[in-house]
């Protein structure tokens, strides 16, 4: 600001400049001049202005001249006051976010998770030949690289705690409880698991086998989030085998959860599901889980499409044997369902004796209908082949 200042000051004696421009600093000088001496004299605003407007070029050029360093003088404090009261409410805008962000961490406490690395679990206590410990809490851990083989674990409670990179083969865990602990990048195969509580675990490229799913939680929220961690977790490890039992388990549990999230009377269901509009669209998303669970198990069985096919040439088998006048006998309907309408339904033109379309009495509707239906279940079945057999 202090340059422009300068500049204003100089302008008068840099003869390259036009007349236009010089004019309209020499006026911006002269009204902040005249001001000040308004002020001083204590004439009225409105006086003011109507002569600075009545003032002819000659008496603004003579005015600026006549006291330049005073207007320069006027500029500067205007310019200063205005650069301090920024500078104030600066300050006190971050002093009001200090203030908003110690009133925010005071919200917090530390956890105080006891760290351990590089570990091996020991002890001098044997039962049936295999080392064990039982009746110890591990509560809020973090377990690095810890190991242990052929090991016995009972009654431990493992809550919270995170296992990084832990090797725990061919261990036996009885009555312990995991609920919200973390598996990531461990090694669990061969271990056996009875009676374990799992709610909120998570699972990331763990090796672990299937028979975990023992323990799944009962409830079908709580299981459907279970099942769909270690879905995530077998694909990662490129375990699709699992992957796809895991699949079927989460989708059994969503289905049982959106039905209860509509239906049931639990006091769980009726906090978070309250109200008609919520009902309704759980609902709806029951509807959906069901439809695509039978038209085709949700991408994951191909019986399920084929029995769907299956059904509607059943279906069309049963319009042709009411509605058209061919007479029927048992040999005739069974033709009908395994080969005339099969044909028909994937676009091959079945005649009869006399050399006429068989099906001429279907009505257009109808047939568009088999065709929509016919490509969504190509397309159904393609996708099926390709989730199935090009991960392999």
């Amino acid at each position: 600001m202090v340059k422009k200042i300068i500049f204003f000051s100089q302008f008068e004696y840099k003869e390259n400049i036009d007349d236009v421009n010089r004019i309209r600093v020499y006026k911006l000088v002269h009204k902040i001049y005249c001001f000040n001496m308004a002020k001083k004299k204590k004439i009225k605003v409105d006086n003011f202005k109507n002569n600075t407007e009545n003032t002819s070029k000659q008496e603004k050029i003579s005015c600026c001249n006549f006291d330049k360093e005073a207007i320069i003088d006027i500029i500067i404090q205007k310019l200063n006051k205005q650069e301090d009261e920024k500078r104030r409410q600066e300050d006190e805008k971050r002093k009001q976010e200090d203030e908003r962000r110690k009133h925010a961490e005071q919200k917090f406490k530390p956890t105080n998770r006891k760290e351990i690395k590089d570990f091996m679990f020991y002890t001098s206590d044997k039962k049936n030949g295999i080392y064990f410990i039982q009746n110890i809490q591990y509560v809020n851990y973090l377990l690095v690289r810890c190991v242990a083989t052929n090991f016995l674990f009972e009654n431990i409670d493992f809550s919270k705690t995170i296992f990084d990179s832990c090797y725990l083969k061919d261990c036996r865990f009885i009555n312990c409880k995991f609920e919200g602990a973390k598996f990531i990048n461990c090694n669990l195969q061969g271990s056996y698991f009875e009676l374990c509580n799992f709610d909120y675990v998570i699972f990331e490229k763990t090796f672990v086998d299937d028979e975990i799913f023992e323990c799944a939680p009962k409830k079908d929220n709580l299981k459907y989030k279970f099942a769909r961690s270690l879905k995530l977790n077998y694909a990662s490890i490129g375990d699709y085998i699992k992957a796809s039992k895991a699949v079927s388990i989460e989708l059994d549990a969503t289905k049982s959860h959106l039905k209860d999230s509509w239906l049931s009377g639990d006091e769980w269901y009726k906090k978070k599901y309250g109200g008609i509009k919520r009902r309704t669209e759980q609902f709806i998303k029951w509807c959906k889980v069901c439809a695509l669970d039978f038209v085709w198990g949700n991408g994951e069985s191909l019986k399920r499409l084929i029995r769907f096919n299956i059904i509607i040439f059943f279906i069309l088998t049963l319009v042709d044997a009411t509605i058209s006048k061919n007479k029927y006998g048992f040999f005739e309907f069974i033709n009908t369902f395994l080969i005339k309408v099969p044909c028909q339904y994937l676009g091959i033109t079945v005649k009869n004796e006399s050399n006429i379309e068989y099906f001429s009495y279907y009505p257009n509707s109808l047939n568009l209908f088999l065709i929509i239906v016919r490509m969504i279940s190509f397309g159904l079945l393609m996708s099926i082949i390709i989730k199935k057999y090009n991960r392999r």
